[in-house]
């Protein structure tokens, strides 16, 4: 049974392509401001994250944190299933949100109870009536969660690690506040201009900045929503003006700052 069910800051999808599209433009990679978690059925293909590739098959659930970077890329029309559920961390309940920001980026869990309950979510949708779905997939979310987080012994490890794209990612990560422009990173990094777009075009494709102004906005989000002053979070995230801080912002976001906007 396929299913497409938004609600509010959720997704519930359960979806097939017969003949995925092996042009590599159509899948560029992308990033959500929400955590999305797929759990690959079927198909032919690999999964670029960040600085690292993933083999994935039959059984994979990929667990995508918001702001990363990331792409499926097919190796041939083999037919792609999946199940997707998004969700934005300030819907999480309470201490699932850090929970998850810990969680690995593969697991493989055929044959464990976490695939069952992907599986009985078509049951749950095929019985119920159309208006208790949305609290119905909720509910499959929950327990698919609470056993993710505990599921140490189903992590399986990248297949390839870019260790130049490692190093600049991670810098971005622990200076996120103190970069303010290109030459910030080439100060910090010890590397020239050219390298650093030579990685971000080769892993992201997107410029060094954009990545910068992306992940600073995320966490301007997730401030805003735990009540801090549009100002004060301007403030915090070390932008010289309001105005450079609410452009960034509406580019990301496609709201306002005070919209506080659930995506």
């Amino acid at each position: 049974m396929e299913f497409d069910i938004r609600y509010r800051s959720y997704v519930f999808k359960h979806s097939c392509t017969d003949q995925p599209d092996l042009s590599q433009e159509h899948f560029p990679p992308h990033f959500h401001t929400a955590y999305e978690l797929l759990f690959f059925v079927r198909g032919d293909a690999y999964l670029a994250l960040q600085h690292t590739q993933y083999s994935i098959r039959p059984g994979s659930l990929l667990v995508i944190k918001p702001g990363e970077y990331h792409n499926i890329v097919f190796r041939s029309e083999a037919p792609y299933e999946r199940y997707v559920i998004r969700v934005n961390p300030i819907s999480l309940r309470r201490g699932m949100a850090e929970l998850l920001s810990r969680t690995q980026s593969v697991y493989y869990i055929a044959g464990t109870p976490l695939e069952e309950e992907f599986y009985r979510m078509d049951s749950h949708l095929s019985f119920l009536q159309e208006n208790t779905h949305v609290n119905a997939c909720i509910g499959s979310m929950d327990l698919i969660l609470s056993y993710l987080i505990n599921s140490d012994s189903l992590i399986q490890h990248a297949d390839y690690i870019n260790n130049d794209s490692k190093r600049v990612l991670d810098y971005i990560d622990t200076h996120l506040v103190e970069v303010h422009s290109i030459d910030d990173l080439v100060r910090g990094l010890h590397m020239s201009k050219s390298a650093l777009y030579r990685i971000f075009s080769m892993q992201l494709e997107t410029p060094p900045m954009n990545y910068v102004r992306t992940q600073q906005c995320l966490l301007a989000h997730n401030l805003l929503a735990e009540g801090v002053p549009a100002t004060e979070v301007s403030a915090r995230l070390g932008f010289s003006h309001y105005s450079s801080f609410y452009r960034s912002y509406q580019q990301v976001f496609h709201a306002s700052p005070s919209e506080k906007k659930v995506i």
